[in-house]
């Protein structure tokens, strides 16, 4: 891992329900993962940085809207303009009625964690950032970040 690894916290919403039951679509999980690489390219070399592609997109479990989720990313290795990044997203804690639990008497806010977390998905990113925009490390964990020569 090239510097620390970066975390985004986030409720899924009522907007954020796609399918019946409150399922939220796979496509939130990669669009806040292009936020997390966002930061990281900041975080090494100061630039917002164009997102390249992903490859290897796996969804492991189901979201819903209600869930706290965690979106992880971190910096697997650093080209010449490239950075090639690998993503997991977190449901940290849940609606109680998505759980087996008896709800009988139980408001229909109630909520738990998830202990351990449950992996809803993961993928590898690359990004870019152009030779002319890379100002190096902005962030300390990414003092060692290293370009080839």
């Amino acid at each position: 891992m090239v510097g620390k690894k970066v975390v985004h916290h986030l409720m899924m919403s009522a907007k954020d329900g796609h399918y019946v039951g409150d399922l939220v679509n796979g496509a939130r999980i990669v669009n806040q993962w292009g936020d997390v690489g966002t930061e990281l390219m900041v975080y090494v070399d100061g630039d917002i940085s164009l997102f390249l592609g992903y490859k290897d997109i796996e969804f492991t479990a189901p979201v819903y809207v209600g869930d706290f989720m965690e979106y992880h990313g971190w910096i697997e290795k650093v080209g010449n303009q490239s950075y090639t990044c690998k993503f997991e997203a977190w449901k940290v804690a849940t609606m109680l009625n998505q759980t087996d639990a008896d709800m009988t008497g139980i408001a229909h806010t109630a909520a738990t964690a998830c202990e351990p977390p449950v992996l809803c998905g993961r993928a590898t990113g690359s990004l870019y950032i152009a030779k002319k925009d890379q100002r190096g490390p902005q962030e300390s964990s990414f003092k060692d970040a290293k370009h080839p020569e």
